[in-house]
This record gives structure tokens, C-alpha cells and sequence, in this order.
């Protein structure tokens, strides 16, 4: 059953604490007081603290070279491709795969306002568009924000599985059995790519986007949830197709 929006004369104003903790327990009210403030910098700063800690965790315990080379030896295609060219060249292409993982890992406060921009703008044109609702860029953006939250805990399984393996059979790409993709072989590229997106993290995300736009608009919860569901397979439908083709 949809939750109906609390009336904005009397939902009562969270505190920032309060604002996090009930993301987690009764995000409704969350999303509900982004109304009267829709500030997202404090979620943003704690994912951030969280990702570059995780990626200091993995240059000490790992290394980023093993890293690169885990997810090398998990793509057949790319395997099959290194193994064909000169061990010069074979270094050249490591090292700038090493480069770019190392700059977006430290580089994920950035990284991360890019992609809570983009989640935003594309749910704006969604539902003011697709839907009548008449929500604001920047209500959009802490709604984004805050549902990005549980990621956190998802950061902690995967620093967790980094130091119960070995370095060599660390894959962060999918590190923790919290979707089926996670059991398909690395062969079935595509397969793996789709099963992955349906993940709990991803569908916690989702269910906490819809909330938000459920709270600041007319539209239901169910048919949030449905509408951003669909449109987060099919970018991955997209992507992860293109991915598989490339190899």
C-alpha cells in the first residue's frame, strides 16, 4: 500500500542525525523533510569519507596492479586480447587501467556529485516530464543523495571480503553474494552484468528513490519504484551490452 506524503504543516523538522538514522529506519520521514530543507552535502561527505577509506584499504591490503589484473583475468575476451600483444605494450595498458582506477577511487567526492547529478537530472525529466510532478532539482539531488547512503554498508561487506581472501581472488567488481550475478561465470559476460544490477544495495536504492519523489510529489510509491526500476535496467541493458561487445 502507497504511503501517503506527510502534510508539510505537520511533519515535524529533523535534525541532521535524525535525517540519517531515519533514511535507514523510517526513511519516509527523510524524504518527507527534504521538503522544508533539502540540503545533501553531510550524506555526500560520509559516502565520500567512506570511499576513499575503502580505497586506501585496497592500495595497502591489495594493491591496485592485482586489482587491474584480477579483473583482466575474469574477462576471457580482454585475457585472450593482453595475451596477444608485446609485454611492452601489455605494461602500457596496465598502467593506464591503473591510473584511471586510482583516479576515480580517489577522485569518488567528484565522481559522485557527477552521478548524483545525472540520477537527478534523469529523475527530473522522468517525473515532471513522464508524470506531472513538480519537483525541484535540488529536492532531487538530496533525495539522491540520501538514498545513496546505504552504499556505505556495502562498502563495509566489501572491506570485509577484501580481508577474509586472498588478493588474487578479491574482484571488485563484484565482491559480496548480494546478487546472482555473483555466481555466474565470468565467460557469461552479459548474463553476469544483467543478474548483478539486481542487486539488494541497487534495489534499496531504488525503493528509497521512490520514496523520496513519493514524499515531495503526487505520484505513488509504487509507481516511482516501477517507473526508476525501469529505467535503471534498461541503462544497464545498455551498458552492460556494450560492455560484453567490447569485451
Amino acid at each position: 500500500m502507497d504511503t501517503p506524503a506527510f502534510p508539510e504543516e505537520t511533519a515535524p523538522a529533523l535534525n541532521e542525525g535524525e535525517r540519517l538514522l531515519c533514511t535507514f529506519t523510517a526513511p519516509s520521514r527523510t524524504m518527507a523533510d527534504l521538503r522544508r530543507n533539502a540540503s545533501w552535502w553531510v550524506p555526500w561527505l560520509l559516502i565520500s569519507v567512506a570511499s576513499i577509506a575503502f580505497s586506501l584499504a585496497v592500495d595497502k591490503k591489495i594493491g591496485w596492479e592485482q586489482i587491474v589484473e584480477t579483473q583482466i583475468q575474469n574477462n576471457p575476451r580482454a585475457a585472450a586480447q593482453m595475451e596477444k600483444l608485446p609485454a611492452d605494450q601489455r605494461e602500457k595498458i596496465t598502467q593506464m587501467q591503473i591510473a584511471i582506477l586510482k583516479g576515480i577511487s580517489y577522485g569518488i567526492p567528484i565522481v559522485m556529485l557527477i552521478v548524483i547529478a545525472v540520477v537527478a537530472a534523469a529523475l527530473l525529466g522522468l517525473f515532471n516530464f513522464g508524470f506531472g510532478a513538480k519537483l525541484s532539482f535540488r529536492q532531487l539531488l538530496a533525495v539522491t543523495t540520501y538514498s545513496f547512503l546505504p552504499g556505505i554498508l556495502n562498502t563495509v561487506l566489501m572491506a570485509i571480503v577484501m580481508y577474509s581472501v586472498q588478493p588474487d581472488a578479491f574482484d571488485i567488481r563484484n565482491p559480496v553474494a548480494t546478487n546472482l550475478g555473483y555466481l555466474v561465470p565470468s565467460s557469461k559476460l552479459f548474463l553476469k552484468g544483467m543478474l548483478a544490477a539486481i542487486d539488494i544495495f541497487n534495489l534499496w536504492t531504488i525503493l528509497l528513490l521512490a520514496i523520496g519523489v513519493s514524499q515531495l510529489s503526487k505520484v505513488k510509491k509504487g509507481t516511482a519504484f516501477v517507473a526508476i526500476l525501469a529505467l535503471f535496467l534498461f541503462y544497464k541493458l545498455v551498458t552492460t551490452g556494450l560492455s560484453s561487445m567490447q569485451g
